[in-house]
């Protein structure tokens, strides 16, 4: 279930999507109202007249006049009234007609209304007029044989009464006894009674046929519309606007679901608790010294200071970068933060620990063949194996009669040694388990270096790097967020977590340049401008730790840092 504050922060990030797929439907809607065929309507209203006295059989009928109007509305609809209007137009079928025609009535009133739909306003006038026509016709018509098929069979009613009532008077005047006498007077006064209520049936029938024959009017005849009622083009734009709002959120949640990249370091934040050190920035690639503009030049010092920092604090002083997989920049990445540091003063060692593909000696410029990280190991393995001899001492109790010099370097960087990779072994995953390691970074804590930074092999795949971070002070994951993904980047987070190294945080590399990176610009000359002073400053008021293998003064000069070539920023 995604929250709010998880939505707004995708909304937030893909709102390019929302815009255009809203854009699209709006403008589709818009478009598809135009090219709409447009409808027009005309309506004609009809009265359903009911004539009320003051007796309770007219009131009766008066409150009956709602459903009588519902019933004529129903019926002037229906299918007779429907076929007689189509014979006068050929070219209009029965469900065509029924597909245009509707009725309506008017609430509390005894009104109802015939609507006709057409392409063609006059059409639609022309059919509304002829199907009221039709059909009060036909009411009519229908209520006249009604009435006369009454009026005739009280007339017969009324005619066989009075030819009894004739027969017997004609019996009287010829006389009869007195008793067959009352009993033809009786009838005879029966059937003048009969004969009168039919005479007045028959008047009222008159008299309701009267006001029957004009008992539907049309009230408001129909007249060709002058603007369609459909497509309401707003209307529908407006629903578009809508829909493609709704679709563009569904769409980026689905796509996003779908997405498993890692974009930015709230991705990352929401991943893995890794802290951000600092920024790379993806620019063309340049080299960069102290006075330089370079807005990855104070990227490089922010990830100098995150470290110093967490080096002062938690008492560290050996890095593994590392990152879960090649071509992410992590030897660059340890390159330029060794740079950084000796740059700051500190008596730096930079190590190449990535014994399947260095790169170091190339950045720097030593020779394939120049000894470094595997022949130290394996001179560190002949003394563990001669350590091991019954007469021989422990290894932490053996001073550190293994010089590590023949195997780090200087470069024209002050302050700054390299140990590139040596040979590479054709075992380095137990290599660097074997005790000679453990050797190896017990000669370490005897050298002079403030700071050691080791660049290794990638996390996934490979076992090294995992050894190494156990073995290490600080982890540093460099993450290339055009390469790694979601379950990539949890499953190193899952490595190291095993192997229970210390992440100190991680670096985003090869960062796509924002308004953040020009900001951080726009102060660099600033920095650089004040940094050669306080350096200067501290040579005056703190010595500089000496590193044995250093040829040249440990103190940063202004002038030679500022000759100082520094690795291509990647």
């Amino acid at each position: 279930m995604v929250s709010f504050e998880q939505f707004w922060a995708i909304l937030c990030k893909r709102w390019s999507l929302l815009l255009i797929c809203t854009f699209l439907v709006c403008a589709g809607a818009f478009a598809s109202s135009l090219l709409m065929t447009p409808v027009y309507r005309s309506s004609v209203i009809v009265q359903v007249v009911v004539h009320a006295g003051v007796d309770q059989s007219d009131i009766n009928a008066l409150l009956a006049s709602n459903q009588l109007v519902q019933t004529e509305a129903q019926l002037a609809t229906s299918d007779p009234i429907l076929l007689e209007v189509t014979k006068h137009h050929p070219a209009l079928t029965m469900a065509q007609l029924r597909m245009m025609v509707s009725s309506e009535t008017r609430i509390n009133t005894q009104l109802f209304v015939l609507n006709v739909q057409s392409t063609n306003a006059k059409e639609a006038a022309d059919l509304a007029n002829e199907i009221a026509g039709v059909f009060i016709q036909q009411q009519e018509q229908s209520h006249q044989k009604e009435n006369q098929k009454q009026e005739q069979e009280l007339q017969q009613k009324i005619s066989g009464i009075s030819h009894q009532i004739e027969k017997i008077k004609l019996q009287l005047m010829h006389g009869v006894q007195a008793t067959e006498k009352d009993n033809l007077e009786n009838q005879l006064i029966m059937l003048q009674q009969h004969n009168s209520q039919w005479q007045s049936a028959l008047s009222q029938l008159d008299v309701t046929q009267t006001q029957s024959s004009d008992f539907l009017l049309i009230v408001q005849a129909a007249q060709p519309a002058t603007e369609p009622i459909q497509p309401d083009i707003w209307l529908n734009t407006g629903g578009g606007l809508g829909v493609g709002c709704l679709l563009g959120c569904l769409l980026i949640i689905i796509v996003d679901y779908l997405d498993q990249r890692v974009r930015n370091i709230n991705d990352i934040q929401r991943l893995v608790d890794w802290p951000l050190l600092a920024m790379i920035w993806d620019i063309a690639e340049q080299k960069h010294h102290p006075q330089s503009s370079d807005v990855n030049g104070e990227a490089y010092r922010s990830l100098r200071t995150s470290v110093t920092f967490v080096a002062n604090t938690s008492q560290l002083r050996t890095f593994l970068v590392t990152s879960a997989f090649q071509d992410e920049g992590k030897s660059t990445i340890a390159a330029n933060l060794a740079i950084y540091m000796a740059m700051a003063g500190k008596n730096t060692l930079l190590i190449d620990a990535d014994l399947r593909s260095p790169v170091l000696h190339e950045k720097f410029g030593l020779e394939a063949d120049k000894p470094g990280f595997s022949n130290a190991l394996l001179a560190c393995t002949m003394f563990a194996n001669r350590a091991s001899l019954p007469h021989a001492h422990p290894i932490n109790l053996v001073p550190p009669i293994i010089s590590l010099n023949p195997f780090i370097h200087t470069v024209n960087i002050p302050n700054l040694r390299v140990m590139p990779s040596g040979p590479l072994p054709p075992n380095p995953s137990e290599l660097l388990a074997s005790k000679a390691m453990q050797r190896f970074l017990q000669l370490l804590d005897h050298y002079g270096a403030e700071i050691i930074v080791f660049d290794s092999t990638p996390l996934l795949g490979l076992s090294e790097a995992t050894t190494l971070a156990h073995k290490i002070d600080g982890t540093i994951v460099v993450i290339d967020t055009k390469q790694i993904h979601q379950a990539q980047l949890r499953q190193a987070h899952t490595i190291l977590t095993q192997a229970n190294a210390h992440v100190i945080g991680c670096v985003l590399n090869k960062q796509k340049i924002g308004r953040s990176a020009a900001h951080s610009s726009y102060y660099t000359t600033y920095h650089h401008s004040n940094e050669q002073t306080y350096t200067r400053d501290n040579e005056q008021s703190e010595e500089v730790s000496h590193i044995p293998l250093l040829n040249q003064s440990s103190t940063l000069d202004a002038q030679s840092e500022m000759q100082t070539p520094t690795i291509p920023l990647q």
